[in-house]
């Protein structure tokens, strides 16, 4: 099911809309994207979150530490919205998503629930369609095999994105972006390991149905 949009949206929340893009899927309560457009303006920062009440919650941060109109969330499944909400963005003269981040999503181990996992093929097609050449995708979790699970869906679609590391059981060592999520400072802090890759766009031009 579709979630519900403003009819002038993204415009209703930002107020540059020709600034470039940050995604961030799966954010939580919101704190990387908070400490990430107070450190580094001149981009507009998206959060998407599947609980619609942690969403509200993570917009009222927005406004009580003045940040409307730079950063803004939407309670929403990416598998189900993504492009819509991209294509909205795109056509309403929005900046080009320069920066995808996908950090510590909930594991769903059973095969009976994969299709609850963010990452899909439906979700990389649909980040091929919109990001340029050169775009990033930077992943991150605690637990390896959800790393590795996440790292295998992009791979499948090498032709558009490509692993900045050459091996699958090689992990960058440090934060990509350098501001952790509030789960990241936490895993570290109780000295347990995070796994880590990035994806670069390739120059390609997105075809829907030509991969594989």
């Amino acid at each position: 099911m579709e979630t519900p949009l403003h009819d002038a949206w993204p415009k209703t929340v930002f107020d540059e809309i020709n600034r470039p893009l940050h995604l961030d899927i799966g954010c939580g309560k919101g704190g990387f994207l908070l400490e990430l457009a107070k450190e580094r303006p001149g981009k507009n920062y998206l959060g998407l979150e599947i609980r619609p009440s942690v969403a509200e919650f993570a917009q009222e941060r927005v406004t009580n530490q003045n940040l409307e109109g730079t950063l803004a969330f939407v309670g929403c499944n990416a598998n189900v919205d993504l492009e819509r909400l991209l294509t909205r963005y795109e056509t309403s003269g929005g900046g080009s998503v320069d920066c995808v981040t996908i950090q510590f999503p909930d594991p769903h181990f059973k095969k009976s629930h994969a299709k609850r996992r963010v990452v899909t093929p439906q979700l990389v097609e649909t980040l091929a369609m919109f990001m340029p050449t050169r775009s990033i995708v930077f992943l991150q979790s605690d637990i390896q095999n959800v790393l590795d699970d996440m790292r295998l869906q992009f791979r499948e679609f090498n032709e558009y994105f490509r692993d900045e590391l050459d091996h699958v059981d090689e992990y960058m060592p440090d934060n990509y972006i350098g501001i952790p999520t509030e789960r990241e400072t936490s895993v570290i802090k109780n000295g347990l390991p995070v796994f880590r890759t990035v994806f670069k766009r390739t120059s390609l031009k997105f075809v829907k149905g030509g991969s594989n």
